[in-house]
């Protein structure tokens, strides 16, 4: 019985097909909200058919068909998205990193707020011009005393905070180096895995995600780029550095960066000498320039008002001679915003505002202190404290609003991407609902033609041949 021999066969071949079909779909329906993954398609395709034996060509006419069966198991992934995401996401990444450092250091310098060092300095300068219009009195004379101390904690809160974000991020590029190295580990790992399965025909679907999540985290933190090779593993690098080549990974590592302790350069393990890492993007690149480019500005633009400050203000106030005739002492002590201090050997008695002795209502010295507030200054490019210090602020809001708006308009571009990766890969559960109704039909009516086939069976064999009995 050729025919129904084939037929059952058939039949068969179609159960486990479509039985096949309906756990990929039930795989996809279960990893709907998997991050990285990507939806999964039995593709079914005819078997080669057979041709009619020559005893049994009188029984039908053409070639008997085989049935149907899963010929692969498809992925839906598109690389050209995911190298495009992947360039997208590293600058987005940078600019984000770089807006989140520059927010915190914004909030730390609170000029915005009633904190604000532009403020200190214009108390600064209004008791020097309240003293000059009475400068025997006393009252004014421990206000300023107040004003010049709350100026230098200013500047050394300001300096200490600047230097503690510093060390912070300094942290995180420590913290990142690790997380890079551990990522390159496990796709060197995968890359062993998937070439193995590629090597028996098949396709790794399941490592292939896990693959492509740990292929965007590299890209994020570096801008690491990837390319497929025809075995299935990829070839990782960074800056055109190698980092994975098949199953090797390399290492990057931190070492102390010369002249600036205790701050580390990241560098390439393996080379030697070492040399530095050319990051293309990346929250690592925006986290180094900030450490590295933007905060040491914002120190040393500190530094330079401060020791100016300091200098100048001594220089009249040296001059000058106290309500008990002292004469010589500076205001403050120190060089840098550090170092400022008030002068502990200042009291009001010998805060200097006359420009010369015995002559309590001489207020020339203090009317030239409090005139340094409009005065351009030579060492800080030839203008006032204040506006040296308010084009610091400004050029740092600049780059503030310019990295905020750089991180929204990539971030957007990212999402845009990421969505069209979604709709060519992710799960939709209505595309899957139907897929499954049509899949469960197929089953069911391959799994009836099998119970005919049954029916037909029994009836040959227990039916037929009763003659003689």
């Amino acid at each position: 019985m050729p025919g129904i021999s084939s037929g059952i066969h058939i039949a068969l071949q179609a159960i486990l097909a479509h039985a096949q079909t309906i756990e990929v779909i039930e795989h996809n329906v279960a990893n709907a909200n998997t991050p990285g993954y990507r939806r999964q398609s039995a593709i079914l395709e005819a078997t080669v058919p057979s041709p009619i034996l020559a005893a049994h060509k009188g029984m039908g006419a053409g070639m008997r068909g085989g049935g149907v069966r899963v010929a692969q198991i498809q992925r839906f992934n598109l690389e050209f998205f995911d190298g495009r995401y992947r360039s997208v996401s590293a600058s987005a990444k940078y600019w984000e990193a770089r807006r989140d450092i520059l927010v915190q250091i914004e909030a730390t310098l609170a000029e915005t707020s009633q904190d604000g060092l532009i403020n200190k300095l214009d108390q600064f300068w209004n008791s020097w011009q309240n003293l000059a219009g009475d400068p025997a009195n006393l009252s004014l004379r421990v206000s300023l005393l107040d004003d010049a101390r709350v100026l230098a904690e200013g500047f050394n809160r300001r300096w200490e905070q600047l230097q503690q974000i510093r060390l912070d991020q300094n942290q995180a590029v420590i913290s990142q180096v690790e997380q890079v190295n551990a990522y390159a580990d496990e796709v060197a790992r995968l890359n062993k895995e998937i070439a193995r399965v590629f090597s028996t025909g098949e396709r790794p679907n399941d490592l292939l995600d896990q693959r492509d999540r740990v292929l965007d985290r590299l890209a994020e933190l570096t801008g690491a780029v990837a390319h497929e090779q025809k075995n299935g593993e990829v070839m990782v690098s960074i800056g055109g550095h190698v980092l994975v080549m098949g199953v090797q990974a390399l290492h990057l590592t931190t070492r102390p960066k010369a002249g600036d302790t205790p701050m580390v350069e990241v560098v390439w393990q393996a080379d030697t000498p070492p040399q530095t890492v050319n990051l293309a993007g990346g929250s690592l690149k925006g986290i180094l320039e900030v450490r590295d480019e933007v905060i040491p500005q914002q120190i040393q633009g500190l530094n330079t008002l401060a020791g100016q400050m300091i200098q100048q203000v001594n220089a009249l106030h040296s001059s000058g001679f106290g309500l008990n005739g002292a004469t010589g002492l500076p205001l403050f002590n120190g060089t840098d915003a550090i170092t400022m201090r008030l002068n502990a050997a200042v009291d009001a008695q010998s805060l200097a505002a006359a420009d010369d002795s015995g002559q309590p209502g001489n207020n020339a010295v203090a009317m030239a202190i409090a005139a340094l507030r409009n005065q351009p200054i030579a060492g800080l490019g030839n203008v006032s404290p204040n506006e040296y210090y308010n084009g610091q602020i400004t050029s740092f809001g600049v780059l503030t609003k310019n990295a905020t708006q750089n991180s929204s308009t990539h971030g957007l571009v990212a999402k845009a991407l990421n969505d069209q990766r979604e709709a060519v890969g992710g799960v939709s559960l209505d595309e899957e609902a139907a897929n499954l109704a049509k899949a469960q039909r197929a089953y069911q009516a391959a799994a009836r033609v099998l119970t005919a086939y049954d029916e037909m069976l029994d009836r040959i064999i227990n039916g037929l041949g009763l003659v003689g009995r």
